[in-house]
């Protein structure tokens, strides 16, 4: 035990050669020393006892970066905390311990929800392009609200639409919301009231010269398995992710019927497969070995995406650049309308859980609406 001064500290004893630290406890504050180390630097400790757990310590820091006066009253601070019931060290580390935004997406929620998302793809593509270089480095705790509407600005500078942003932010309320439930961090979640800005529905249908020009592009796409899985779309009113997840035991060509186990909804669902869907399906290589409908580059997996091969066809079809994908479905429930097909058998073959979405596609059927609406009232005039 000794009294911490001045002269000690700026001065301390030369240490014995075998010798690489030595500390001097002060007399007149318990459980404050100092640590001087054979490089001649000297830092300044605290220790104390929780109230529930074993002792601790906690560096005040290097003479230099602080003076003795300033390491003694922080300890005063911290072992006054310490006696009324807190634990600064085990404060500093939980604070240690929450992970990176990195971290935590990469090793704990992508892998959660791979296993419970249908949208784990997208997810995971949003991350890598946009999110991982924003927040990468930033602790979960440090992401403020102010942060996230900074996000929503940058991405519709960028240009994307509102319903894109939408999705990013639903993604990032995900996130925080899983890291909250598991204890990762102590706090709000940032895009808890962040805005979701109303989004614009897109009516853009294929004509007919329009589908005739894309099945012409399609002959001419030098990836079959890609021209074939964007033909089955066209034919059947399936969703991307249905038809790149596809097996050939989900497909009986004799009852013509397509089983996609898992949909959207949550259930299996049936597609109707069309004589021209059985006309796609036939021109399919079986790849031995391989149980998909669509196989990739390795056998062993399905075909990752469509998006080059469908660059191409659209170029090639003339179609807009902006026609995505996804409006194949619409393209194909706006022609059963248009033939005078129901509402109903409109949502069975898409595979719809209730009547609201399907509703979308009401103004398609102008005559039949209007011989409905003639039934109303009789022939009065």
């Amino acid at each position: 035990m000794a009294t911490l001064t001045r002269g000690l500290v700026s001065n301390p004893p030369a240490l014995p050669p075998d010798v690489k630290k030595r500390r001097y406890f002060d007399d007149k504050l318990t459980g404050f020393f100092m640590e001087h180390r054979n490089t001649g630097t000297v830092a300044f400790y605290v220790r104390y006892t929780p109230a529930h757990g074993r002792p601790r310590e906690v560096r005040l820091g290097r003479l230099g970066d602080v003076t003795l006066d300033q390491a003694r009253k922080r300890a005063q601070e911290i072992r006054a905390s310490a006696a009324l019931g807190g634990d600064p060290a085990g404060e500093r580390d939980k604070l240690r311990a929450v992970p990176t935004f990195s971290e935590f997406v990469e090793n704990r929620y992508l892998p959660h929800a791979k296993d419970r998302l249908r949208s784990w793809r997208d997810q995971e593509g949003f991350y890598r392009l946009r999110l991982q270089p924003l927040w990468g480095r930033r602790r979960m705790d440090e992401v403020r609200p102010h942060d996230v509407a900074d996000m929503q600005e940058r991405l519709r500078r960028d240009g994307l639409s509102n319903a894109t942003v939408n999705r990013y932010t639903a993604m990032v309320k995900r996130v925080f919301n899983v890291a909250l439930h598991w204890e990762v961090y102590e706090g709000r979640n940032p895009a808890q009231r962040a805005e979701m800005r109303r989004e614009q529905g897109r009516e853009r249908f294929l004509t007919d010269a329009e589908l005739l020009a894309l099945f012409r592009a399609l002959e001419l796409e030098p990836s079959k398995i890609a021209a074939c899985a964007i033909a089955l779309l066209a034919a059947t009113g399936a969703r991307r992710g249905e038809a790149l997840g596809a097996k050939w035991e989900h497909i009986d060509l004799q009852r013509r019927i397509w089983t996609v186990p898992l949909s959207k909804s949550g259930k299996r669902r049936h597609i109707t497969l069309s004589d021209a869907a059985l006309r796609i399906l036939a021109k399919l290589p079986r790849v031995e070995g391989s149980p998909w409908v669509f196989p990739g580059a390795d056998p062993a997996k399905p075909i990752a995406d469509l998006k080059k091969a469908w660059a191409r066809v659209k170029s090639r079809a003339g179609i807009d650049g902006e026609f995505c994908l996804h409006q194949l479905r619409h393209t194909y429930a706006s022609r059963l309308v248009g033939q005078g097909r129901s509402l109903y058998e409109v949502g069975q073959l898409l595979g719809h859980a209730g009547t609201a979405t399907t509703m979308r596609y009401a103004h398609l059927a102008p005559d039949r609406l209007i011989e409905a609406a003639n039934l109303a009232l009789p022939d009065v005039a």
